[in-house]
């Protein structure tokens, strides 16, 4: 869409403030309502206040001035929450997507903003933390956060307390500490395609103010589609393996605790391929054959028009003939090392320090052409030689690897007596990261000959990154009365960030190629908050995010290298330039309540983003990936959670989100989009020998637009319904308990797209998974 005037703007910023006024009108008219209904004592059900870390001391949810979604360890395992990817749509205007090639990889976009970019020089635009340290890529994201306790999903961005790339928002995930008593806890799932899991965990129990705890999984499943081509070595599309370990020493004294935190997973996927659709008809003559750069050889046969015959048209694809689709392999570490220390009466410092590593090799290919193609090698009368041959027309290998250091040390406290409450600190972050990402790809020209390039002539993308980030950060809250407080923040960061373009693994370049940049910039926040009663918040903010720089490691212009006068190289200059820093101002306001006697949660938010430069990644119609800045633009929007507490046994969850974008610059444009899910948790009977209970969620997706340059790629509106069925408390001897639980993913067998990209000759949509269906059994000591 496009800003046309004035007044639209204008109309922007008026309309969800009148919304606002009308929710906190109507949340206080539901207060009132609820005391009439305390002083009756008819309310016998409640809603648990949960408590989050959002801003970096524990508070709960409701006197947070955030729009915060938390889950807690029973929503999680309602909901089947194993990793960040599981929590799409189920937080409003919170998507999270698993992009094509990768199971390991995520992509996540809040209230418009984010990336799906697995590039390790692209920042993601929404902040992934876990136990307060911030992990640097989309690549490796996925990966068993086993001992999840609580997810908080924070919305609007989040540039003062929690950093730099937070122009989103940020999830914040915090696992389980150990136990002070000795505990066993077994847990076996089986389920669909060959499904199975094992989670074992041991709390050690308190000795000499030292707790333990030590978590494994292994897990391994089949996956949804299958590869019919004779030769392929993998069969099983979606297959994945996954052993994990977890291992948390704590040591707590009378004002000193020690957390000591080693993760590790090792995992391996057969990434589920994409289908292909709506080649582009000029591109398919099927006159054209096909040269070889690398190698000189003919092949007779236009691969354009083979994969125009190979579209699938029929929805969800199941079945596929590929000749050239491998298994990834991922190693996944890291060590945190969180010291607290209360030095003085109402006062503390915290120190989280934390190195990570991952590593990704996908030697055996991804195939991006939907099919196996074949050609007759020709010789130089463009006669057959009798060999018949396999043409690689799209297709890339891939190996990564990056390691990241970071340490922050934060102050807490109070002064005045309680009246001013204060965060500050510094934060160092470094970075190292380098990828080989060969690509064997088709090029049609129409002159004779489409051009393959392949081994040993590759394209694709092969550099090196270092990026180093520091920030000093300090928040203050001042109760100006006993109802209302204000926020002030404040944080500052510099950014140095390099690439190296590498020639050895590169044909078309002779010498590495470098640049290097630092940026820096201050982003403030100010919230008003104002506490009606003990069950009514209303606040109003204004918030600033920021995103540094970012090279374009994927922008080489590789038909320069056809060119006689370029001496045999590529045109580089597009990977030395970087886009501009991504900025957003945010505007929002919000009411939080708890109604009937906490029986109902009604939270709302109203925002209004005003952006500059937003970083978007495209492919023009060349295949050449560039990071571009979009300019101005504009988001609207508005966001739902409820909570309802119908009985003690009945619990309905329901969340809203709706946004609008528009961009000044043509070039760019996005749908307005929604999301909503609705959930149930009832436990139905509790019998002598155990309690039956019922949970269900259903989430509501609008239609979504892949490409902000391609108003074409867009995916159809979907719904889910997920459901699971709980025997609990069920008596194994006098200490341990039994639990089983039957549940069904994707009920009704919805066929939806989960990503979709243009490549320039061609579109491709990957689709999420069936139905499917499973149980689990879990043993508690």
């Amino acid at each position: 869409m496009n800003i046309k005037n004035q007044l639209s703007s204008v109309n922007l910023v008026i309309k969800p403030l009148a919304l606002a006024i009308a929710c906190a009108l109507s949340t206080q008219a539901f207060a009132e309502e609820e005391q009439t209904v305390k002083e009756e004592g008819k309310a016998k059900a409640a809603i648990e206040r949960i408590s989050v870390t959002a801003q970096k001391r524990i508070s709960t949810l409701q006197e947070t001035p955030i729009a915060i979604t938390a889950f807690d360890s029973d929503a999680i395992e309602n909901l089947g929450i194993q990793d960040i990817s599981n929590v799409n749509n189920i937080a409003p205007n919170t998507q999270v997507v698993v992009p094509i090639g990768s199971a390991f990889n995520v992509g996540v976009n809040i209230r418009g903003l984010g990336t799906n970019e697995p590039s390790l020089g692209v920042d993601p635009k929404v902040g992934i933390y876990v136990d307060g340290v911030y992990l640097a890529r989309n690549s490796g994201a996925i990966f068993s956060i086993i001992d999840l306790e609580r997810m908080e999903v924070l919305r609007g961005p989040q540039g003062t307390l929690w950093g730099k790339n937070t122009t989103g928002g940020a999830i914040n995930m915090v696992t389980k500490r150990p136990s002070d008593e000795f505990e066993f806890k077994q847990k076996f799932t089986v389920g669909s395609d060959g499904l199975f899991n094992s989670t074992t965990s041991i709390d050690t129990g308190e000795f000499n103010n030292f707790t333990a705890k030590f978590t494994y999984m292994t897990g391994e499943e089949d996956g949804w589609a299958k590869n019919t081509f004779e030769g392929a070595k993998e069969k099983n599309l979606g297959a994945k393996e996954t052993d994990a370990m977890r291992f948390v020493l704590r040591y707590t004294g009378d004002d000193f605790s020690v957390d000591y935190s080693y993760d590790k997973t090792d995992g391996s996927s057969v990434s589920i391929p994409v289908q292909v659709s709506n080649v582009r008809p000029h591109f398919t003559d099927p006159t054209v054959p096909t040269l070889h750069m690398g190698t000189g050889t003919f092949y007779g046969g236009n691969v354009f028009a083979m994969m125009a015959a190979n579209e699938f048209e029929g929805g969800r694809q199941e079945s596929w003939e590929l000749n050239q689709h491998g298994r990834e392999h991922v190693k996944i570490s890291g060590h945190n090392l969180t010291a607290e220390w209360d030095f003085a009466e109402h006062h503390s410092f915290k120190s989280i320090s934390s190195t990570r590593k991952y590593s990704s090799d996908l030697t055996d290919g991804v195939n991006l052409s939907g099919g196996a193609y074949f050609g007759a090698e020709l010789d130089a009368t463009f006669q057959p030689t009798g060999n018949f041959a396999p043409i690689p027309a799209f297709s890339y290998t891939n190996q990564k690897s990056q390691k990241q250091s970071s340490q922050e040390f934060q102050f807490l406290g109070e002064l005045m007596d309680g009246q001013l409450e204060y965060v500050a600190g510094y934060y160092y972050f470094t970075e190292e990261g380098k990828e080989i990402n060969p690509w064997s790809i088709n090029i049609f020209t129409g002159q004779g000959a489409n051009l393959l390039f392949a081994d040993p002539l590759p394209w694709g993308v092969f550099y090196e990154v270092d990026n180093t980030a520091q920030a000093l950060f300090a928040q203050v809250d001042y109760h100006v009365t006993d109802a209302l407080n204000v926020v002030m923040g404040l944080r500052h960061t510099k950014d140095e960030k390099s690439i190296v373009n590498l020639a050895e693994p590169d044909a078309m370049l002779r010498n590495n190629l470098s640049a290097e940049k630092e940026w820096s910039k201050t982003v403030g926040s100010l919230v008003v908050n104002y506490v009606v009663d003990e069950d009514l918040t209303v606040y109003g903010k204004v918030t600033q995010g920021y995103a540094a720089g970012t090279f374009n490691s994927g922008s080489v212009e590789r038909f320069s290298y056809l060119n006689p006068a370029n001496g045999g190289e590529a045109n580089y200059e597009g990977t030395l330039t970087p886009a501009d820093p991504e900025d957003t101002t945010a505007y929002e306001i919000g009411a939080k309540a708890m109604l009937l006697d906490d029986r109902i949660m009604l939270n709302t938010a109203i925002f209004y983003n005003d952006n500059t430069n937003l970083q978007v990644t495209v492919i023009d119609g060349g295949n050449v990936r560039h990071s571009l800045n979009s300019g101005k633009s504009k988001t609207i929007g508005v966001e739902f959670d409820a909570k309802f507490a119908a009985t003690e046994d009945l619990m309905f969850t329901a969340s809203y989100g709706y946004r609008d974008t528009e961009y000044t610059d043509d070039t760019f444009s996005d749908l307005n989009i929604f999301t909503a899910s609705l959930a149930m948790s009832w436990t139905m009977a509790e019998f002598e020998f155990g309690h039956l209970s019922l949970h269900a969620d259903y989430s509501m997706n609008d239609e979504f637009q892949f490409s902000l340059i391609d108003p074409n790629m867009v995916a159809d509106s979907y719904n889910l319904l997920n459901a699971r069925v709980t025997l609990s408390e069920i008596q194994v001897g006098d200490k341990s308990n039994l639990k089983v639980s039957i549940f069904g993913r994707n009920i009704t067998d919805e066929e939806y797209q989960l990503h979709g990209a243009s490549l320039g000759f061609f579109d491709t949509r990957s689709y999420g998974a069936p139905s499917s269906y499973g149980v689990d059994v879990v043993f508690n000591f």
